[in-house]
């Protein structure tokens, strides 16, 4: 807060008591200022103004592994939400609200390769499957708890997209390894072909080893999203965006424990209920019509 609106707060608060005039001569503001101040009501802190900007980029920041540099995520900004930004303000916000670059980037040696240099995009934005089980995707997204105190969980998903049906989750307090291994588990245990194809980002949780070679021990076919471009997930990435939208409809989740039961509750309605525009039904009742 700036210092003519701590004055117009301190000439807010006695004015009760003294005459305004008195207040804003000790404030040393004017009357018309404050008067107008009271008029147009207080502008919104930094915070405040930051605040729809920074539920973006946190959901950037997270998807990417905190492997974007300045000026991509502002071209990833503009990309998924069409808002326009300064390369300055990303540089500021994600100085004052803690998102550092995670990794250098290093010019490659001649002969070298990242690695997973040599997953291929075989999802390649085909989203249409011919039956259940061949063809799925998996992403993970943040969900923003306010109590005991602000924090977030993160929501693994894998989505079948013969039907878009949501398969297999998993919530947890952090971003790692176990959360996509517990999603992954849930997706053994729901069954699929031998061989089907789980596409992903470039997100660190699908680039490391252990996740390679538990997708080979599964026998999943890995297919992985271009450097940066979130429009080759488009499908789960849809979903979380109906989830978040659609989901305070039903209930405005606080805790932690009131979250898992929401996001519950949701991908029960989503999977059941929720009517597939494509689809004209829901994701189950297309599956169970079209199976039997």
């Amino acid at each position: 807060m700036n210092e003519k609106a701590e004055a117009y707060y301190f000439i807010e608060t006695y004015r009760a008591t003294y005459p305004v005039s008195f207040l804003a001569k000790a404030a040393g503001v004017s009357r018309s200022g404050y008067y107008k101040w009271r008029t147009q009501g207080a502008r919104p802190t930094r915070e405040e103004r930051d605040k729809p900007l920074l539920i973006q980029m946190i959901s950037l920041y997270q998807t990417h592994g905190g492997n974007l540099g300045n000026e991509r995520f502002k071209d990833a900004l503009y990309e998924k939400y069409h808002v326009i930004v300064s390369v300055k303000r990303v540089r500021r916000m994600r100085e004052r609200y803690h998102m550092p670059l995670k990794t250098k980037r290093r010019r490659p040696r001649k002969n070298g390769q990242q690695p997973h240099g040599h997953i291929k995009n075989l999802l390649n934005r085909n989203f249409n499957a011919i039956k259940p089980g061949i063809k799925f995707c998996m992403d993970i997204t943040y969900l923003e708890i306010k109590k005991p105190e602000k924090d977030f969980l993160y929501l693994c998903s894998i989505m079948d997209l013969y039907n878009n049906e949501i398969v297999a989750y998993s919530i947890g307090e952090y971003q790692d390894k176990e959360l996509v291994n517990q999603a992954l588990d849930r997706l053994a245990e729901r069954g699929y072909k031998k061989g089907a194809l789980l596409h992903s980002d470039q997100g660190t949780q699908f680039t490391n080893f252990g996740y390679c070679s538990q997708l080979k021990k599964m026998k999943l076919t890995q297919s992985m999203s271009r450097r940066g471009n979130c429009w080759d997930n488009a499908c789960i990435e849809s979903f979380f965006s109906k989830l978040k939208t659609e989901m305070p409809g039903f209930t405005q989740p606080e805790t932690a424990e009131e979250m898992k039961q929401a996001v519950a509750d949701y991908i029960t309605y989503y999977n059941h209920v929720r009517p597939q525009l494509k689809l004209k039904k829901s994701p189950v009742s297309h599956r169970l019509e079209q199976v039997a």
